[in-house]
């Protein structure tokens, strides 16, 4: 993010060369086919910007539809840097709004010390390259300047009108050194909208995506009606938000009437979260009508809730395959290791590489593209007039052993955990199962005793089973938890387990005593000497409990900032889990 003050006028605030330095930041993130955020609710691209119906505060940048071809019918691509600066619904006046950028501009020269009497060319070419849409009116700035009098009367009965969320700017062919104006167009258009009484919208994030943020469709649905994709969209990113399908059907199901709710939104909201910035975000888009007495589903929101329960295979199968590759950051959290984790057993699967043949041996698996490409090679190495596969350009797979990994997620369920960080939880455990070969198992421990939520499996639906029926409430009882985990670990069919600890807390309910701290570190020690291993993953307020405890087991801790990114937990067991396959 560009940030900016608010206080004063930019121009007024920043030297030149500190103004200087702010566009050559955006010139730069520009120069590599990326948005950037400026300021608290603005953000600027090369390419077309949509808000997200279900989370308004992020902002698409439609990274494969250029701004200048889309909107501007330019030829060339990047031509032309999209701003929007995001405000609540409002009809922006347009008038005061021209009033505010051409001073703005000129300012801008001055700073930049251009000759007074260089100034005006200047002047009128950064008008001419600047194009401006409010919910009240739109053109070209030099023009609106021009026609300010007959635009005046446009806009006065214009102004009750058409509602609009951010203020559209165009800037063509914009040079790069002139990127500095943009923060400062930014700054008047923020403060003449604050001026007319209209609250500015904070953009939480921006995402870069293909196709206006869609979500690819199954082969079974290239010939769904438009609306209908549509739907689709709307049903992945619900299903994204909460967790999955079956919770988005639970969800839509609690608005069909106060008489005729199938599902307490308490239960919902204790799996995923405070919700009411969904359903105000559902209410924005059409799909739930607010009421005194109750909400309830609009028109287009029972068809969409009829759609997610038509097609919930298939949304179920989208989100597997999203789950198998999750992009995962590097390094948001701090660790302390006691061991580095060594395979004990010898039952093995395969990973293939490739390998010429060896003389006299049996070919086993062909590797026929490698193949394929070596006979190309020595076609042209050899000269052989045409191509034909001999023995001596047959490649075969080479099989590296690894061993598999029997993961124990040892879940704190207390009520701490409610809401994204159970949510997490779950990514995390639908990811292991899906991305690698490992069997895995749940431990939930919460109230006064701890439960096995999930046997070690590989079945997809019984692990969703057990993760729907985790509800975080209660107390921390972490010494039962562990003694549970160790004895389904104890079962001969384990292999290589590897035990991951997640909490956000300390224990505060003891199993052999009053001490709840002591009766941890006690069964952390029984640990030791077993085939387990343990991994804590917590957060700073219990990294002095956690370093504790992973030293008396011989285990390894990671402190992170949030137990709410998902990403960050499949990093980490992942990071642990591939010395161990070895």
């Amino acid at each position: 993010m560009i940030c900016m003050s608010s206080q004063r006028s930019l121009l007024e605030k920043l030297t030149k060369e500190q103004l200087q330095d702010l566009g050559s930041q955006i010139a730069a993130s520009l120069a590599q086919k990326q948005g950037c955020r400026i300021g608290e609710s603005a953000v600027a691209s090369h390419f077309v910007h949509n808000v997200n119906p279900l989370r308004p505060g992020e902002i698409r940048i439609c990274i494969n539809r250029d701004a200048g071809q889309s909107l501007a019918q330019l030829e060339t691509p990047g031509q032309v840097i999209h701003l929007d600066v995001f405000h609540e619904p409002a009809p922006v006046k347009i008038k005061p709004l021209i009033a505010a950028l051409a001073p703005t501009m000129r300012s801008y020269l001055l700073l930049l010390q251009v000759r007074p009497g260089n100034i005006e060319p200047h002047l009128r070419l950064l008008y001419e390259s600047l194009f401006i849409q409010t919910g009240t009116g739109k053109g070209n700035l030099l023009d609106l300047l021009r026609s300010r009098e007959e635009h005046s009367q446009k806009q006065e009965s214009d102004s009750n009108g058409q509602k609009r969320n951010h203020v559209h700017i165009l800037l063509t062919a914009l040079p790069p050194k002139d990127c500095a104006l943009i923060p400062c167009l930014v700054d008047a258009v923020e403060t003449e909208i604050a001026r007319q009484g209209i609250e500015i919208r904070k953009v939480e994030g921006i995402v870069h995506v293909e196709k206006m943020g869609q979500q690819p469709l199954p082969g079974s649905f290239l010939g769904l009606h438009p609306e209908e994709h549509r739907f689709w969209n709307l049903a992945m990113a619900l299903s994204d938000i909460l967790n999955g399908p079956d919770d988005v059907i639970d969800f839509l199901q609690v608005f069909s009437g106060p008489f005729k709710r199938k599902k307490s939104l308490s239960l919902i909201r204790n799996r995923n979260g405070n919700l009411r910035t969904l359903i105000l975000s559902m209410a924005e888009a059409g799909l739930i009508k607010r009421g005194w007495f109750a909400d309830t589903l609009t028109r287009e929101g029972k068809e969409l809730l009829d759609f997610v329960i038509r097609h919930r295979h298939e949304l179920e199968s989208q989100l597997r395959r999203m789950l198998r590759t999750v992009p995962v950051p590097q390094g948001r959290y701090r660790s302390v290791r006691n061991t580095h984790l060594k395979s004990k057993q010898k039952h093995y699967s395969y990973i293939s590489k490739t390998t010429s043949l060896m003389k006299d041996t049996w070919l086993g698996s062909i590797a026929v593209p490698e193949t394929m490409i070596q006979a190309a090679k020595n076609k042209i190495l050899k000269q052989r007039p045409h191509l034909r596969i001999t023995r001596e350009d047959i490649k075969v797979h080479e099989r590296e052993i690894t061993q598999p990994v029997d993961i124990c997620l040892l879940i704190d369920g207390s009520a701490s955990m409610a809401g994204p960080k159970m949510k997490a939880v779950r990514r995390l455990a639908e990811h292991l199962l899906l991305a690698t070969r490992d069997k895995i198992a749940i431990v939930l421990f919460q109230g006064r005793q701890a439960r096995v939520a999930v046997p070690f499996t590989r079945n997809y639906t019984r692990l969703k089973a057990g993760l729907k029926s985790m509800q975080p409430q209660g107390l921390t009882p972490l010494a039962d938890g562990l003694t549970t985990a160790l004895s389904i670990i104890k079962n001969r069919h384990v292999r290589n387990p590897l035990l991951v600890l997640i909490t956000d807390g300390i224990p505060t309910c003891g199993k052999w005593s009053n001490n709840a701290r002591d009766d941890a570190l006690k069964a952390a020690e029984m640990l030791k000497g077993t085939r387990a291993k343990l991994i804590c993953i917590g957060v700073a307020s219990n990294q002095e409990f956690l370093e504790e405890l992973a030293q008396r087991s011989e285990g390894n801790v990671y402190i992170l900032d949030s137990l709410e990114e998902h990403a960050t937990l499949i990093e980490i067991v992942h990071r642990e889990r591939k010395p161990y396959s070895r």
